[in-house]
């Protein structure tokens, strides 16, 4: 252009024109939904999220805040350290404060796509129960226990048909069971918050004296710690043997617990679950086991405590951060909760039955820390200190617990579920595995360790804790029982392959070991504890103890050496242990009953001393009783001892006695002919009866 020339005048028509402000917000065009214009608008404050870019905000040229970036950015990165390596247990200050700001709960792309699709999934897992509306309704009274026993039960007449009436005791009565569980039985399993459940029955009893509704997962948990309570007195000899006696003891249990069967049925048809379903189904398996062994019913019982936890999201208890905002106590209780069907369902994979080498609960599909080696009255001090595991608690065997269950899962990850397969079977893996049971008992702290000098010197924790002088025995019981059972397929096979005697020296030596554990376990309790439960007499013991006295007959039987004699005076002791069970135990009669009528099925032709090579089943009464009663069956028929009775005449004992003389004449003095593939049959016989 020549200089000196101005240039042509612009267009008005074409002049830029400043942007309008967007009346929409920024979440809305970029999803392009409808704004409604409002501060914040719906669609922002529905998901949580900051609404900014509209008219009425600050104006363009000025950027939002760099602080304001930063904790968005800081909160959204904790969130993803969380769900990764797991939430600290002390965040910074700085931290702790972002997480309250509502505004700073900003979702990313993802996310929002994660919950459309976790809401699309839960459309098809509704929780709806359209089965209540057709479910019979309960009705709950109060009834004296002797009047259920003697009257057998109040009259019912004037509620309506529809309606089954469960039965609970008075308070008072509630009150000394309730006592009496916390006193003696809780140690055992310590999934309660003892609090919590005198709470619980304060408000159930009120809520009946008021007419008001009862909690059914109350009522159910309720019921089955009398049950537990009653059924278990029997082995006590202080107040509650006093204020029931065996018969009232034995049918009040047994109403009780049937109560407790049928409001948790009823509570599965009509309501999502409760943390006091799950505990009153683990009580439920406890009392089963003790009475039943592991029948079916008392693995429905489990499984069905699994399903709950599940539907609860305990398996995912420390995977969100949430749970972190929660009370410390409640939280705490939860995992003892889940660890204790974690480590149970461990176990019953490793103790023979239609179940071993199998498990509901796989180590990588959960996440819930470990427990706090705390005492129950620390749960709500803040901070919550996790003490070292040489200091004892009340938490102290439930940790040891789920360690042994943790080796029990990777002896069945190991070991092959049918014998056929053993010659796949690396024979080192066997012993590697054998040395972390050999670490595990040289880990425990001194006052839980059985010998006489650890005994002698936690005698003074023992007083502060009276529960940890039986759980120690539990432990090491179970602990041997489970080592034994690891070796068993190998003790059969050390006759014809001698490379197995490692495994035959492990099984003897924790067989031996659980005779002596059951020995000095009676002592210690007849001597120092005698008001204690009785408990070498219950199952948790005599099963331990049955399955040690299979292990030494079954090697006698089949491998011979010259040391038969004290082998012998072994098996003899075994044989007499189960002998005084056998007439105090219907279930101990049943473990007996099934060992002598295994032997019988498996042996091709019996031998005995006098040689006519009849069978003589009045004297072994097998035909009566194969295996262990259905405790509630006996229901149907009072006139039958439902729970263990120390009043046995002489010729029960007689008969036991009898029993065990055919025995040993016809599989200890002659010997079975039978080989390998038999002896396996055998066991997986046996292992069936449980």
């Amino acid at each position: 252009m020549p200089a000196g020339v101005s240039p042509p005048p612009t267009n008005p028509l074409k002049r830029p024109r400043p942007r309008q402000d967007p009346v929409s917000c920024e979440f809305c065009r970029s999803k392009k939904l409808k704004c409604d214009r409002q501060q914040p608008c719906s669609n922002c404050a529905t998901r949580g999220l900051s609404c900014n870019g509209q008219s009425i905000r600050s104006p363009r040229h000025i950027r939002p805040s760099s602080n304001d970036d930063s904790a968005s950015v800081l909160a959204r990165l904790k969130r993803l350290e969380d769900i990764v390596i797991g939430p600290s247990t002390q965040g910074s200050p700085a931290l702790v404060g972002l997480k309250q700001s509502p505004q700073l709960a900003y979702l990313s792309p993802a996310s929002e796509y994660e919950e459309a699709v976790h809401t699309l999934e839960e459309s098809g897992t509704s929780k709806e129960n359209w089965l209540s509306h057709a479910s019979e309704k309960i009705g709950f009274r109060t009834s004296p226990a002797h009047d259920i026993v003697h009257a057998n039960g109040p009259n019912v007449s004037h509620l309506p048909s529809s309606l089954k009436s469960v039965l609970l005791p008075p308070k008072d009565e509630a009150s000394i069971l309730m006592d009496f569980y916390f006193d003696y039985l809780s140690g055992l399993q310590h999934v309660l918050c003892e609090h919590t459940v005198r709470r619980i029955k304060e408000t159930l009893y009120s809520n009946l004296e008021q007419g008001l509704p009862v909690v059914h997962s109350h009522a159910a948990l309720l019921l089955i710690i009398f049950a537990c309570s009653t059924a278990l007195c029997s082995y006590h000899t202080g107040e509650m043997s006093r204020l029931y006696s065996p018969a009232v003891a034995s049918q009040v249990s047994l109403v009780w617990v049937k109560g407790a069967l049928d409001v948790l049925d009823h509570a599965r048809r009509t309501t999502e679950g409760s943390i006091e379903d799950i505990q009153a189904a683990i009580l439920m398996t406890f009392f089963l086991y003790h009475f039943e062994g592991l029948s079916t019913r008392a693995r429905r019982a489990f499984a069905a405590a699994i399903v709950t936890a599940r539907e609860l999201g305990l398996h995912k208890l420390d995977a969100v951060a949430s749970s972190r905002h929660a009370d410390p106590a409640e939280i705490e209780i939860k995992r003892r909760v889940w660890w204790h069907l974690v480590a149970t369902d461990w176990f019953v994979a490793l103790s023979g039955g239609f179940q071993e080498g199998t498990y509901f609960i796989h180590p990588r599909q959960f996440r819930v820390n470990m427990l706090r080696n705390v005492n129950d009255k620390d749960l709500n001090q803040m901070p919550l200190v996790d003490l070292p595991l040489s200091q004892p608690t009340t938490m102290s065997y439930y940790i040891q617990r789920i360690k042994l269950g943790s080796l029990c899962r990777s002896v069945v990850d190991v070991m092959p579920l049918s014998g056929i397969d053993l010659a796949t079977l690396d024979y080192q893996e066997v012993i590697q595995l054998d040395s972390k049971f050999q670490a595990f008992f040289d880990e425990l702290p001194i006052f839980l360790r059985t010998d006489e000098h650890s005994r002698r010197q936690s005698e003074h924790i023992v007083r502060q804790y009276p529960h940890i002088s039986t759980q120690r025995y539990m432990l090491n019981m179970v602990a041997r029982t489970r080592r034994c059972k690891a070796h068993q397929p190998f003790l059969i096979r050390r006759a014809v392959e001698s490379h197995y005697a490692f495994s035959r020296d492990i099984s003897l030596e924790s067989a031996r070991c659980v005779i002596r554990l059951m020995r000095s376990f009676q002592r210690e309790i007849d001597t120092v504890f005698s008001g204690n439960v009785k408990l070498v007499r219950m199952t948790c013991v005599v099963h331990h103890v049955f399955m040690a006295t299979t292990v030494l007959v079954m090697d006698l039987c089949i491998n011979k050496s010259e040391d038969d004699t004290e082998r012998k005076a072994e098996v003899m002791e075994a044989c007499n242990i189960m002998e005084e069970t056998a007439c105090q135990s219907p279930l101990a009669r049943g473990f007996v009953n099934s060992l002598m009528d295994v032997l019988r099925k498996h042996k091709v032709r019996l031998h005995n001393l006098t040689g006519d090579g009849v069978d003589t089943p009045s004297s072994l009464n097998t035909t009566a009783h194969l295996g262990p009663p259905n405790i509630l069956d006996t229901m149907t028929a009072p006139e039958i001892p439902l729970l263990p009775s120390s009043h046995l005449s002489q010729d029960n004992s007689q008969s036991y006695s009898s029993a065990f003389d055919e025995i040993w004449k016809d599989y200890v003095e002659l010997g079975p002919n039978m080989d390998v593939p038999g002896w396996d049959s055998l066991f997986s016989d046996l292992d069936s009866r449980f």
